[in-house]
């Protein structure tokens, strides 16, 4: 009987052990899982860190891009205004010349009209219609 007894107690003891043995397995584990767990935070945190200087750079180089068209676009939004009204001076010059040209046509035309009524007239007879006759210069 006495083996009947030591064969249990034996068994018992070896479950014990490992019993005892796995949470010491299941420590290591999860203490290496923890670890693993604390390194893939550390890298990602250090990539999060690059990744946010890298978008911080991009906006940087975006912000001085912006802000360097809007001062191009400015500048061309004053030459261009200028040009418009430079064009639009230019244009009244033009309209004022062509109302002078048509204004000094007119009065040709006029006095052209009037010189032949007049020359008409004198050759009718109307004598104070004619013109008195040059001068000649003599010598």
């Amino acid at each position: 009987m006495r083996l009947a007894i030591v064969v249990p107690t034996v068994l018992a003891f070896a479950l014990a052990g490992r019993a005892l043995a796995q949470p010491d397995e299941t420590l290591a584990a999860r203490l290496a899982h923890d670890a693993e767990i604390a390194d893939q935070d550390r890298r990602s945190e250090a990539l999060n860190a690059e990744i946010n200087r890298k978008n911080a750079e991009v906006t940087a180089r975006n912000a001085a891009a912006k802000a360097a068209f809007d001062m191009a676009k400015a500048e061309y939004d004053w030459a261009l205004a200028d040009h418009r009204q430079a064009l639009a001076q230019h244009a009244a010059q033009v309209q004022a010349q062509a109302a002078e040209a048509a204004r000094a046509q007119a009065a040709y035309q006029q006095a052209m009209a009037d010189w032949q009524a007049a020359v008409a007239a004198c050759k009718a007879g109307d004598v104070t219609r004619c013109q008195p006759a040059a001068q000649t210069k003599s010598h």
